[in-house]
């Protein structure tokens, strides 16, 4: 099936299709794309080679005839199909064993493209209520914050799915979002009235959009040196978060509540313990359903949130909050990397997302911008600090697990 049997334009017409289908889901950072799409070529007798940026990529194409091919392909990364993303390990694997011809491959690649969402889009409406619910406690441990939540969350749901069937709602949505979670929290519910202030209200709404998994992406990618990718990200993080603080400002003014009213304090915890370990279950089923993952990985997702969940808190409470990051955001990649070695468990992108959601530190930057803007300067740069801080703990701590998973396959060989 594979070989120098394979006719070159199947290979290069498949190469490209995975090269696209890769940028696209390469939102948590295209660190393997290369790899990724060098296996592909050489299953088939071919040395292929990319050159990725955050949204375009150069793949040239060397066959055993001789014969060169050279595409530039554009795509905006996202990260809206796990599944997708899951099923694309396999077929990788199959295409990797010598199991599919260039054409098959192709064919299955093209029809995985065009499968439809697995969950309908009230589902998924009710998945971003969950995600919200579930990540209240975590900002602001108050019965309060849960109802918020779920007004607010209800409301987020209907814009997010929205937005998948408006093509301009979707580039508008860091803007238009806050806007209206803004003016329906200050109007509504007197969020600025918040003993924690308005922006915990907000937040588990708003976090589908924070782009904390962008920032953390961007960092790693400099980190490794693949510095156009990591700096075109970094400020498309940057401009997001911008984009959100807007919002809120422009909620608050609308609302006539000023921002002045954009002020942040801590709040003793009023929910039982038991109930903020359980926090993390509906957590965990709302991620999955709102980025599409399949039913057999919310298990894995779920449990892999509680490991860094876990490990966070007790390292914290031993060693220091970053500290404690770094410890989770390793043990987290560490583990992800070796259960993906499994031909039956999804890639380590779609294990350690819920993990990296609830170690994520793009809420305590926004919670910073806005906190500025209302004119407690001190508290918002303490915010932006530590949003930076953690944002590097976080980052290392997924290079150095996922150096330890590399080394460990490296020398297993040879053990």
């Amino acid at each position: 099936m594979t070989g120098a049997s394979t006719p070159t334009a199947d290979v290069d017409r498949l190469l490209t299709r995975l090269t696209r289908f890769l940028l696209r889901h390469s939102a948590e950072g295209a660190f393997e794309l290369r790899d990724t799409v060098r296996q592909a070529g050489a299953a088939f007798g071919a040395r292929a080679d990319v050159l990725a940026l955050a949204e375009g990529a150069v793949l040239e194409v060397n066959h055993a005839d001789g014969s060169q091919s050279v595409a530039t392909l554009r795509v905006l990364p996202e990260l809206t199909r796990l599944d997708l993303v899951a099923e694309a390990k396999f077929l990788l694997t199959e295409i990797v064993r010598g199991r599919l011809s260039a054409g098959a491959a192709y064919d299955r690649l093209d029809a995985l493209e065009r499968s439809p969402n697995p969950y309908p889009p009230w589902l998924r409406a009710a998945g971003v209520i969950l995600f919200a619910i579930g990540f209240a406690p975590s900002v602001q441990a108050t019965w309060r914050e849960v109802w918020s939540s779920l007004v607010l969350g209800a409301i987020m749901g209907l814009l997010f799915v929205l937005a998948d069937r408006v093509g301009s709602l979707r580039a508008l949505l860091p803007i238009i979002g806050p806007i209206v979670i803004g003016v329906v929290a200050f109007s509504v519910l007197h969020a600025h009235r918040s003993p924690g202030g308005p922006m915990a209200v907000m937040i588990p709404a708003l976090f589908v959009l924070i782009p904390g998994d962008f920032l953390c992406a961007a960092t790693a990618e400099i980190a490794v040196g693949q510095l156009t990718p990591g700096a075109v990200r970094l400020a498309q993080a940057v401009f997001v978060l911008v984009e959100l603080t807007a919002g809120v400002v422009v909620a608050a003014e609308i609302s006539r509540v000023g921002t002045a009213s954009l002020f942040e304090r801590h709040v003793a915890t009023a929910l039982p313990g038991w109930l903020l370990v359980l926090a993390w279950v509906p957590f965990s089923i709302g991620l999955a359903l709102t980025f599409s993952a399949r039913r057999q990985d919310v298990p894995w997702i779920a449990g892999l949130v509680y490991v860094a969940w876990g490990i966070q808190l007790g390292a914290t409470k031993v060693v220091g909050p970053v500290a404690g990051t770094f410890i989770a955001a390793m043990a987290l990649a560490l583990i992800a990397g070796l259960l993906e070695r499994s031909d039956r468990l999804p890639p380590r992108i779609v294990l350690i997302l819920g993990g990296f959601f609830a170690l994520t530190v793009g809420a305590v930057a926004l919670r910073g911008l806005t906190t500025i803007d209302g004119g407690y300067t001190i508290q918002g740069f303490y915010d932006l600090r530590d949003a930076i801080l953690q944002t590097a703990a976080l980052t290392l701590g997924l290079v150095v697990g996922a150096v330890i998973v590399m080394r460990l396959s490296a020398s297993r060989p040879a053990a």
